[in-house]
Formats: C-alpha cells, structure tokens, sequence
C-alpha cells in the first residue's frame, strides 16, 4: 500500500527537482515526504537523520531551499495534470487569499494583509490561487514590492488561458468585480467567465437603456452593458448576461455576470457553474489546515517560496491519489482504497481529499524514529541545593 503512494510521489518529484543538483534534489525529497507524514512545514520537524541535530538539519534544508526555485515546476506540473482534463466549460476558479503571521516581524516582505478568517487586517502574505476540478494548480505569493495586484492575475489569468488553449469558462468573487478586467477576458483573451458583482455595481440594461444598481433589479437574467470608463455612459462594443438568483432561503440572491450563451445555459446552470468556485476556497481551507501553511517559520523570501511550493505538491500529489483509487482497478491502488475505508470507519470520518491526507500521514512511516531525546541540560546548582 505505502509502496503504491511513495513511488506515485517519487515519480511525480522527478520533474520537479529536475536540474537541482544532488543536495538540492535530497532536500527536496526529504521535505517533501516530511509534510506528508508531520503536515507542518517547519524545518525542524522535518529532520530526517537521527544522528545529527534537528537544527543542523533544518539549517541544511533552508541553505539548499535559497539556491532553487520549486514554484515554476510545482505549478506547472499541476497545470499539465489539469489540462489533460479540461473541456470547453471546466470551471477555472481564481481567488485572492492570505497567510496570516501576526507574530512575525522578521520574515523578508512581509507587510500587511487583511486576514480572511479573522475579519482584520494583519502581518502576512497575499498569494493568488487557481483552482480546476478541485485540485488547487496555483499558489503565487504576491510580491508588493514589485507588483500590482491586478497586474499579477492578469499575468496569471493569460498564462493559464494560453496554455489551455483558451478552454474553460474563469469564475471569480466580488473582490474582482472590476469592469477593465472583464473587458480584459472578453476582449484580449476572448474567453468565458462567470463573475458575482458587488450589488453597488450599475449596469445597462440593453432593452431599455436604463442605468441601473445590480442590487436594485429583480432576480431573472438580463442582456446588459457595463458602463465606460468615464461612468457617463454604456460601453456597447460588448453586451453582457447578467444573471439574478436567490439560491439560498434568508440571504441576499447572487448575482453573477457571465459571457456564456443564454441558449446553451440556463440560469440555474450558470449559479451551478458559478458555485463550483468554492472548491478553490475549500483548497485553500486544506493547505492552511491539513499542512499547516501558516505555521512556516523562515526569514529568506525564496525558502519562504519554495517551501510554498513544496506544501502545494504535497497537496496536490494527495487530492491526485485521492482520485486515483477511485477511478482505477489496480491491485496496489486497491489496496489503498481498502486500508482508506477502514481508516475511516475507524476513525468515523467521511471520504474526501481531507481524511484521505490524514489518511497518508498516519500511514506512511516516519522518517526517523529516534532512539534517544534531546542532549542533556546540566544543571544550574549542584544536587540538593536549597
């Protein structure tokens, strides 16, 4: 069972450390497998060799994590995966969200972010994500430094999209309601989207000309303009389908602007399609709980980023075998669907990607067992001292 997993990480770790040298491909791979059976991403737990100290160890994996670059290949290989599964309406769900480090003073180019969770502005990272079929392909931490928010998911948005082929239909939340950037995706990469809008955002309505706050139309779905750049008028190059829906009983109705056809989707269609982005948040949800992203403690920037890198591997190599066993027959991949539910009925969890990861760090062995605690603190007074 253990074989079928290590050797599907292994096999999958190769493209990533390609072209690292020996070191750098041994630290690596002992993290790697360190987050699938601690779930920290803190250098010290993650010590391997029994005989050396765990700090010397966490040294060695920080001085080898500066000198490479893991982010290009974890997420390529994620993307390729994802490609091969993609049709003309997959979902592709990009979101904003954070690592919060409130204690942290030291860490390179931190600064403020607003913490998700919390409700508050804290110290931390925002990174983008992107998410297809549940499996999150993209974790980029945004540089502010040196970048603009919008200018980094553009940047993000037309690389997956020309690597796709222009397939797939991007769903984004109210925190990207941005009418340039919705011209961006109709006109320059000519692709489909479903985007909710905040309910201050005013709208044309193509029938009758009128000016309009989305909060203030009745659910149904209309042919719409979005303002120009000036807000003095309708930009009427490109017209629009927005969508208005109480899908849930007691709560403000959703509403969503999309460039798909009305004649293929149906309004209830579009919600549906729309509400598959919270898969992209629900990954999010697991990176931080199931490998404990926010808990990384390291100064350098880029070991901060390749351990990012590295925990989204894990992650993703987890949610890849996850859909494995249920879609194969092999007698390996059998025997880890038949340990899987007992683990769980076991453990009286529910099958999904989160018992399952719990699932492969309770099973893996560990990397060391050791045999001996800590060196031996002399003490400060002699025996007896009162």
């Amino acid at each position: 069972m253990c074989k079928y997993i290590t050797d599907t990480v292994k096999n999958n770790l190769k493209s990533v450390i390609k072209g690292c040298t020996l070191p750098e491909r041994k630290a690596a791979e002992e993290v790697v497998r360190g987050l699938l059976t601690e779930g920290v991403p803190i250098l010290r737990h993650l010590a391997q060799d029994g005989e050396k100290t765990a700090k010397k160890q966490a040294e060695k994996y920080s001085f080898h994590l500066a000198k490479t670059n893991f982010t290009e290949a974890v997420c390529g290989l994620a993307l390729r995966h994802a490609a091969s599964e993609m049709t003309a309406y997959t979902i592709i769900a990009y979101d904003l969200s954070d690592i919060a480090k409130e204690s942290a003073k030291e860490m390179e180019k931190i600064r403020r972010v607003f913490d998700g969770s919390k409700r508050k502005t804290c110290s931390g990272y925002a990174f983008h994500g992107v998410g297809i079929n549940n499996v999150l392909i993209r974790a980029d931490i945004h540089d502010g430094d040196k970048t603009f928010l919008p200018h980094v998911r553009r940047k993000i948005v037309t690389e997956i999209s020309e690597y796709l082929g222009g397939k797939g239909v991007w769903a984004v939340d109210r925190g990207n309601d941005d009418k340039g950037f919705f011209l961006f995706l109709r006109s320059e990469l000519k692709t489909h989207f479903i985007a909710r809008l905040r309910e201050n955002r005013q709208v044309v309505i193509a029938e009758t000309g009128d000016i309009i706050r989305v909060k203030n139309l009745k659910p149904g779905q209309y042919d719409v303009y979005l303002m120009n750049r000036n807000n003095n008028g309708a930009e009427t190059d490109y017209s629009y389908r927005l969508v208005i829906q109480n899908h849930l009983d007691g709560k403000e109705p959703i509403r969503l602007l999309t460039t798909l056809p009305k004649k293929r989707f149906a309004k209830k269609q579009i919600t549906d399609m729309y509400l598959e982005r919270w898969g992209v948040e629900n990954s999010f949800k697991r990176i931080k709980q199931k490998f404990g992203l926010e808990k990384i403690r390291v100064i350098k920037y880029r070991v901060f980023l390749n351990l990012i890198a590295l925990t989204l591997f894990a992650m993703f190599i987890s949610v890849l075998i996850f859909q494995r066993i249920q879609q194969m027959n092999h007698q390996l991949i059998s025997e880890v669907l038949i340990s899987y539910k007992y683990f769980i009925k076991r453990k009286s969890l529910s099958f999904n990607p989160d018992s399952f990861i719990s699932f492969i760090q309770y099973s893996l062995p560990k990397l060391i067992f050791r045999s001996h605690g800590p060196p031996v603190q002399l003490a400060l007074f002699p025996p007896g001292f009162q």
